[in-house]
C-alpha cells in the first residue's frame, strides 16, 4: 500500500470508529426513569393483584440487571474503539497531521463511558428500588395470609 492508502485507511478507520463508540451510547428510548417504591394503592391491592405487581417486580429486577450490564458493556466498547482508532490514526501517521485527533477520540470515548455509566447506575438503582417494593408487597401479601 502506498503511504497515502494508509493514511487514508487509518484517518477513515479512526472517524468510524470514534462514530461508532458515539452511536453504541446513543439510544432511542429515553433515559430510564426511577420506579416509585411505594405507591398509595398498595394496600388496598387484592391478592391476585399484589401477586401479579410482585412477579411484575422480579421481571423488572432481571431486565434492569441486563440493561445494566449492556451499559457497562457498551461504555467498555467505546474505550477500546477509541484506543484502536488513535492506534490506526498513530500507525498511518495520521495523527501527526490532523491537530487534535486523538484528542477528539479520547473525549468520545469520555463522553461515551460516561452515559454508558450513567445508564448503568440508573439500571442499578432501579433494580434496588425494585427489590424494595418487592420486600414491600411481600409484607402486605404475607399479612393478609394470601
Amino acid at each position: 500500500m502506498t503511504k497515502t492508502r494508509i493514511t487514508a485507511f487509518g484517518l477513515t478507520a479512526a472517524m468510524a470508529l470514534m462514530a461508532a463508540g458515539c452511536a453504541t451510547t446513543s439510544s432511542s428510548e429515553p433515559a430510564t426513569a426511577l420506579l416509585q417504591v411505594n405507591s398509595p394503592g398498595d394496600a388496598d391491592m387484592s391478592c391476585e393483584q399484589l401477586s401479579a405487581e410482585i412477579g411484575r417486580m422480579d421481571q423488572m429486577m432481571g431486565a434492569d440487571m441486563q440493561a445494566a450490564a449492556n451499559a457497562e458493556a457498551r461504555g467498555s466498547a467505546a474505550a477500546a474503539g477509541a484506543g484502536v482508532a488513535v492506534n490506526a490514526a498513530a500507525y498511518s501517521g495520521a495523527l501527526g497531521r490532523v491537530p487534535g485527533l486523538g484528542f477528539a477520540a479520547n473525549a468520545a470515548a469520555g463522553h461515551a463511558q460516561a452515559q454508558a455509566q450513567a445508564e448503568a447506575e440508573r439500571r442499578e438503582e432501579n433494580v434496588r428500588r425494585a427489590e424494595l417494593r418487592r420486600t414491600s408487597l411481600m409484607g402486605i401479601y404475607q399479612g393478609r395470609d394470601c
